[in-house]
Parts: C-alpha cells; structure tokens; sequence
C-alpha cells in the first residue's frame, strides 16, 4: 500500500510541477502567431503566475490540433523567471 501511495504523490508531484525556461520561451516566441482560443488558453494556465507540466502536455496538444507547431529555443534559455515574465508581458499586452 506505501508502495502506491508513493507512485501517486510522485505522479502528482510531477504534474503539478513548472515547466522550463526552453517551454515557457517555445510559447513566448510562437504566441503571436497563435489563434485567439490557444491565447486565451494560455493566458489561463498563467492565472496562478506559472505553467504546470501537466497544462503544458494540453496546451502543446491543443497547438498541434490548431496546426502549430512549437520550436523549442536553443540551449543559451535558462533562466526560468526570465522567461516566464516574458510570456506574462506578452499575455498582458494582447
């Protein structure tokens, strides 16, 4: 019974988890180029001031669906914090 408790808690643990820099600067380059709905998706998932992984996984689904695809930013995007007041501005002025 430990057992599977544990593997819940790291399961929702994981998914509750932010993204990274690379992800947070993939929707910041690609945002403007977005529809209308996935903006407002996103803009959603940033209500608590960051993005899950597990909103992530349904906002890149849903940017597939929409026929767009992510470009993941180099290597150099490392700076979490950075990127994540990035793709803030961009929702505050659209």
């Amino acid at each position: 019974m430990v057992a599977i408790v544990t593997v819940v808690i790291l399961m929702i643990s994981h998914t509750a988890a932010e993204i990274d820099a690379r992800q947070y600067a993939s929707f910041s380059d690609s945002y403007a180029s977005f529809p209308p709905d996935l903006r407002r998706d996103i803009a959603h998932a940033m209500k608590s001031g960051r993005i899950s992984k597990s909103d992530y996984s349904s906002l890149v689904r849903e940017s597939l669906d929409d026929g767009v695809v992510l470009d993941w930013a180099n290597e150099g995007v490392l700076d979490t914090a950075r990127e994540r007041a990035r793709l803030a501005r961009l929702i505050k002025d659209d």
